[in-house]
């Protein structure tokens, strides 16, 4: 609950920015991802996991299809994070906050399409637990960077569809607290304390529906 109003706080400032500064585009967002990470948890062995994004909140677009070289594309929403893999703990799922600014620079620009391009920075922070070891909290703050690529449909005088494909490379650094060890791989009678420093590379799918301004195009 407490992630969750952070990021309905975030995501209506976000609002109250775009409409003083009356920007072109502001809608939702979903997203999806996948790839690998591996973990480094302090003073034993790595492993590494599969992992699942699903994300989704609020979108604003600076240029959704104006005919610029530059637009700016802003997501801020909820999001989890899963690991999956058979090894240390098994299937964990971490939630929390994430947002991402992508900086685009217009390559294609007709009346009914925008194709775009640039670097791509997220910051997310999560929590949670693993799904067999409910007493083991995992905190983790991440931040990711990378390239996207986007296209934007104008479907209508009001509607713009955006479509993004990206590639992540995510770093995290947190801690895990409570009774869980990495030496057996299970439950542990002492409460323990374990720092971890976590890389993922991954790939991104995101559909943005954005409702234009007077002032597009």
């Amino acid at each position: 609950m407490r992630k969750i109003v952070i990021c309905l706080s975030l995501a209506l400032l976000c609002a109250a920015i775009v409409n003083d500064a009356a920007a072109a585009g502001l809608g939702v967002y979903g997203s999806v991802g996948g790839g690998r990470a591996d973990w480094s948890p302090e003073n034993t062995a790595n492993f590494k996991k599969t992992t699942g994004h699903l994300d989704f909140g609020l979108a604003m677009d600076t240029a959704p299809a104006r005919d610029k070289l530059y637009n700016y594309n802003l997501t801020v929403g909820y999001g989890i994070f899963r690991n999956m893999n058979n090894t240390a703990w098994g299937t964990a799922d971490l939630d929390g906050l994430i947002i991402s600014n992508s900086f685009g620079f217009g390559t294609l620009v007709t009346p009914k399409i925008r194709i775009w391009f640039g670097p791509e920075i997220k910051v997310t922070w999560v929590d949670g637990s693993p799904q067999h070891y409910s007493n083991y909290k995992i905190n983790l703050f991440g931040v990711g960077k990378g390239l996207v690529l986007g296209v934007n449909f104008n479907d209508n005088e009001k509607l713009t569809t955006v479509v993004k494909m990206g590639f992540q490379v995510f770093d995290y650094v947190g801690e895990g607290k409570g009774f869980f060890s990495h030496e057996t791989n299970s439950a542990s009678t002492s409460y323990l304390r374990r720092d971890y420093d976590v890389r993922e590379k991954m790939l991104t799918l995101t559909l943005e529906f954005l409702f234009r301004t007077s002032d597009d195009r």
